[in-house]
């Protein structure tokens, strides 16, 4: 007996213990020659390398003749390999002979190593036991399945598969917006179908199990991979106990105990929590990857599918070769499952139910943030929908519905839609203009009700058609006066064709805020190199001129512009919006609270600064030039001994000792695509002015002029926010910004 350490063809093997061969191997007193024991071990390298490059008409033909006489061919070969890799979700596997080779007369032995590297266990070793027999004049690999995993000759390979329960959402004060709730899932295997025969009389029963029609159950299987469990309804144990015998002649069809997503309040910011739904089919690939079967549901939009991993956990699983004849199967290998967290919004139930009534039906967005740590703590859009009927797989209906829906309830137009801002952007031109130099906040600018600073060929107008005389940066401002902002954004222009839209980028225009909900848009904050590359043309001075009171080809979404708005409310720092306030802890995960971060501090004075603020706070509270002072009208509080009172209950000595509880804002009409078109309208807003406490944003689309519809929504929602009663909506309308 003979103990090889170096082998021919490149390889060495490390001297390391081997396990013993299925038969011990004893001495002889036959001697056999030197010369036969690198043939041996060539043959052994020859094999791993071959399984290494999965070669298997290589390594096929390595094997002993038995074992060519079982597999008959090599696609065999390579197919119980594959089916091996896939039920083990690998990703690589790699063989290496480890220890020496053991060989007596004519068999020798060797420890084959295989390195799994998989998706949903990690990587695991595996030790077999690689044995060679002579055939005539040349070494011949006896296989059999244990040389994929230990005992697999005589057994099957498994996969046990344990999915954690999915985290539940909670509303900020604790209320449940989304949890898990038990039930049986009833499924189909495509590939287990028989025939079309079996498949319309399968289709039959479960119609009659489910109430779904035939044609909606097939759907829900036909584009899922034929080995995953497609999911196709989810019943009580009550209901499938009471009508087993509907699918228990097809062995295509199974249950499975499941939880199923349940919205206790489901109208409650369903754009803001999403939903569950199938794994998209684009997608199929990247959940098997993670060890997904297909019959799971994730998370599609909104929180579900933006904090999909934290709330789904990672799933476990326990690999197992089984023997047919029964007793304990094998552990190859095992991963404990990840439990899924919960999650905590910061969204406030009754903030979110008053913006959502408030808005009603009309076609538009509202964002409720608090402007010190930029938490949403509402967000509403409409169209609408509940997100427990896209819960419910039986109502299949009205889902398709909501999908087919051309005024799109399921877009949410707080983060999805884009618009011109309109006016609201003179924030930004304003603040740099200030910043660069080229205006002050007392400079007068002459206001006739047209402006010719690109030559009279291109005059463009004022919204008041007799001007508003001469008129100062800051009151420009409050009266939203387009003269004004063009001659600041040529003077931006002349110092720079990037200049303006630098500052838009800094206040976060052209990129997405990334509060936690998916597919976020990122509007567009247009410049040259934009234009160019877009719409192959140079820029010129008149795109800055436009973009200076928010037109042209900018885009933003109602979220961008309340961001930008509560950087003006907290004296010049941008914040990221967020909608998560705490992920909480399960097993020894520690509870995480999600904190304020900055993007930025915005390059800007102190003066700059006060100077818009002012701005905006003449626009509801200075009666000669403010656009929405009419809006505001009998808007009259105090904060008197730290609460806020109407002013009418205080004497003028009580008033003097007060602060007034003054909405600081600003409003913004901007054009809308179509001839015939009517605007989108645009208020945003902070209050209380001296110590801003929360930011409103309100787009109305295609409503008419801001002042006019969106102002008297945001203060509604202001006056709801506070406690204070809550203003009639007004009727009537006027020319305005």
């Amino acid at each position: 007996m003979t103990l090889l350490v170096a082998c021919s063809g490149g390889l060495a093997f490390p001297d390391l213990p081997f396990p013993s061969a299925t038969a011990p191997l004893q001495p002889t007193a036959t001697a056999t020659t030197p010369d036969d024991y690198p043939s041996a071990a060539s043959t052994a390298i020859e094999f791993v390398q071959a399984l290494n490059q999965q070669d298997y008409l290589s390594a096929f033909n390595l094997l002993d003749q038995a074992a060519r006489d079982r597999l008959q061919d090599a696609d065999s070969l390579r197919q119980s390999y594959a089916s091996a890799r896939s039920t083990a979700t690998a990703v690589t596997v790699f063989y290496t002979l480890r220890g020496g080779m053991l060989q007596e007369g004519g068999r020798a032995v060797a420890s084959l190593v295989s390195t799994w590297q998989t998706t949903l266990l990690g990587t695991f070793n595996t030790t077999s036991t690689l044995v060679l027999n002579t055939q005539g004049d040349s070494w011949r690999v006896d296989w059999t399945g244990d040389l994929i995993l230990p005992q697999l000759g005589s057994g099957v390979i498994a996969l046990q598969r344990e999915m954690p329960q999915r985290g539940n959402i909670y509303a900020a004060d604790g209320s449940a917006l989304a949890v898990e709730n038990e039930s049986m899932t009833v499924g189909v295997r495509r590939d287990s179908i028989k025939d079309a025969a079996e498949e319309q009389a399968m289709l039959q029963a479960l119609s009659q199990l489910t109430g779904l029609t035939p044609a909606e159950i097939q759907a829900r299987y036909k584009d899922v991979p034929g080995d995953w469990f497609a999911a196709i309804a989810d019943l009580d144990e009550d209901t499938l106990a009471r009508k087993s015998s509907l699918i228990a002649p097809f062995a295509a069809v199974s249950a499975r105990p499941s939880y199923t997503r349940v919205y206790p309040q489901g109208n409650i910011a369903p754009h803001v929590v999403g939903y569950l739904g199938p794994i998209p089919t684009e997608a199929q690939d990247a959940y098997r990857a993670r060890g997904y079967t297909g019959d799971e549901r994730v998370g599609i939009s909104g929180v579900e599918g933006y904090m999909d991993d934290v709330l789904a956990g990672e799933p476990g699983a326990m690999l197992l070769v089984a023997q047919p004849s029964g007793g304990i199967a094998t552990i190859v290998a095992q991963k404990p499952y990840t439990p899924g967290r919960d999650l905590t919004l910061t969204i406030s139930p009754t903030v979110q139910l008053n913006a959502q009534k408030l808005l009603g039906n009309r076609n538009g967005a509202v964002v409720v943030m608090d402007p010190r740590d930029g938490a949403i703590l509402a967000m509403a859009s409409y169209p609408t929908f509940n997100s427990a009927t896209l819960a419910d797989v039986t109502k299949s209906e009205e889902r398709a519905r909501l999908i087919r829906d051309s005024a799109r309830p399921l877009l949410n137009r707080a983060t999805q839609g884009i618009y011109p801002p309109g006016s609201t952007f003179k924030l930004v031109t304003m603040m740099a203009g200030m910043t660069e130099g080229v205006t002050k906040p007392g400079e007068i600018f002459n206001d006739p009700g047209f402006w010719d600073g690109l030559g009279k060929e291109y005059r463009k107008t004022c919204w008041i058609k007799s001007g508003h005389g001469r008129i100062t940066l800051q009151d420009g401002l409050s009266a939203s006066c387009d003269v004004v902002f063009y001659s600041v954004g040529k003077r931006l222009d002349d110092k720079g064709s990037d200049l303006l839209s630098r500052y838009g980028l800094a206040f976060g225009f052209g990129t997405p805020s990334g509060v936690e909900l998916t597919s976020e848009a990122a509007g567009v904050m247009p410049d040259p190199a934009w234009k160019k590359t877009n719409l192959g043309e140079t820029w010129t001075a008149g795109d800055t001129v436009n973009l200076s009171i928010g037109q042209g080809f900018m885009l933003a979404t109602p979220l961008q512009v309340a961001q930008m708005t509560a950087a003006v409310a907290n004296r010049g720092t941008l914040l990221q919006p967020h909608i998560v306030a705490s992920i909480e802890g399960r097993g020894r995960t520690p509870r995480q609270v999600m904190t304020a971060s900055a993007v930025r501090k915005l390059p800007v004075s102190n003066t700059g600064l006060e100077a818009i603020q002012n701005g905006m706070i003449g626009v509801t509270t200075n009666t000669r030039i403010g656009t929405t002072t009419f809006r505001f009208s009998g808007f009259d509080y105090y904060i008197f001994n730290g609460a806020i009172v109407n002013g009418k209950t205080l004497t003028s000595k009580q008033r003097s000792a007060s602060t007034r509880f003054i909405v600081a804002g600003k409003s913004g009409t901007a054009q809308a695509p179509g001839e015939d078109a009517r605007p989108f309208a645009w208020f945003t807003a902070y209050a209380p002015a001296h110590d801003p406490q929360v930011v409103v944003t309100v787009l109305l689309e295609n409503a008419g002029e801001g002042s006019i519809y969106a102002a008297p929504l945001v203060r509604q929602i202001i006056e709801a926010y506070f406690g204070l009663p809550i203003s009639t909506t007004p009727r009537d309308s006027r020319l305005t910004d």
